[in-house]
C-alpha cells in the first residue's frame, strides 16, 4: 500500500513523500514536512517507528553534530542524501536529524551550528520553526533507530550506509 497524501494547491489526493519533500504529480506542487499538517494523510501507520521509539536508548549512535554521507530508501526508490545527526531523547530510541545537511550546512554553517548545540526539547519545541529560514526546520526530522544500524523516519524513509565525512 503506498502512503498518500492530499495535495494542499490542487486537492488531489496521490501526493507522496520523496524522500526530502511531498511531490503531487498531478500540478507539480512540492512542500516540506512543515506543511504536512494541513495535508490530510491517507492509511498512514507506522507500526515500527512506535514500537522502536518506546526502547529506553539508541542501538546505536552516530556522533553528534558530524555530516554523514548515506543513502536514504522510501517507496520512489533510493537516493543519495547527507544527515547531520542532532539530539537524542534521553528517555527514548528517538533522535532528531538534520537532512540535506551539506546544502544548507554550505549556505549558513553558524545557523547549523546553533541547531546542533540544541538540546531534543528544544527542537521538539518549536526551538527551529521559530527562529530559522524554513528550510532549517523542515529538514530536521525524527528519527528512530534499528537493530540493523539504520535509521527510519515515521514517513517509513530508511536511512543506511553511513559515511562520516571530514567537513564538519
Amino acid at each position: 500500500m503506498e502512503d498518500t497524501c492530499t495535495c494542499p494547491e490542487c486537492q488531489m489526493d496521490n501526493a507522496y513523500f520523496d524522500g526530502v519533500m511531498f511531490v503531487c504529480p498531478d500540478c507539480g506542487y512540492e512542500w516540506s514536512n512543515e506543511r504536512i499538517s494541513s495535508a490530510r494523510i491517507v492509511d498512514f501507520e507506522n507500526e515500527a517507528y512506535d514500537r522502536l521509539i518506546k526502547f529506553k536508548k539508541p542501538f546505536f549512535k552516530l556522533k553528534h553534530g558530524k555530516l554523514y554521507d548515506c543513502t536514504i530508501e522510501s517507496d520512489h526508490g533510493i537516493e543519495d542524501m547527507s544527515i547531520i545527526p542532532l539530539a537524542f531523547e534521553e528517555t527514548k530510541n528517538r533522535q532528531f536529524v538534520m537532512i540535506d545537511a551539506r546544502r544548507l550546512f554550505n549556505n549558513n554553517r553558524s545557523l547549523v551550528f546553533e541547531i546542533i548545540k540544541m538540546d531534543f526539547e528544544t527542537i521538539m519545541n518549536d526551538g527551529i520553526q521559530s527562529e530559522f529560514p524554513h528550510d532549517y526546520e523542515s529538514l530536521t526530522i525524527v528519527c528512530t533507530t534499528q537493530e540493523d544500524g539504520t535509521f527510519l523516519d515515521y514517513l517509513k524513509c530508511v536511512y543506511s550506509d553511513f559515511i562520516e565525512t571530514s567537513e564538519i
